[in-house]
């Protein structure tokens, strides 16, 4: 029973500690919006930010939830054809500065067809 329940604590804090790695930062990449573009994901603390990197442009609004290595995302507002219902999860990975997100499920296939395999670099805020 108690190694239930530091097993459970360890993963809180994994989890939080993956939150926390996300929140206030600015990542770098393509993806298929629908043609190959620069793109920029700032985290905040419960929302993140999808805009075009060479002008700013504001593409999508999404809320966002870590589960261990699992991304929760819903589209708050933007120009996707996603609904507000929509929830997409994808497993990522910080290693090295680089966050790689990968599709696991999402019925918006839009959503899940725009990330594309290549690692997100992260930027200086």
């Amino acid at each position: 029973m108690k190694k239930t329940i530091c097993i459970c604590i360890l993963c809180s804090f994994l989890s939080a500690g993956l939150h926390a790695q996300l929140t206030d930062s600015k990542w770098k990449s393509s993806m298929n919006i629908p043609d190959v573009t620069e793109t920029i994901l700032h985290f905040k603390k419960d929302s993140v930010f999808l805009s075009v990197a060479a002008d700013g442009s504001l593409v999508e609004t999404m809320s966002y939830s870590i589960s261990r290595d699992t991304l929760r995302l819903t589209k708050l507002s933007g120009m996707s054809p996603c609904t507000e219902s929509t929830i997409g999860l994808y497993r990522f990975e910080l290693k090295d500065d680089k966050l790689t997100i990968v599709p696991l499920s999402d019925d918006c296939q839009e959503r899940a067809n725009a990330f594309t395999p290549e690692a997100w670099t992260r930027q200086k805020i």
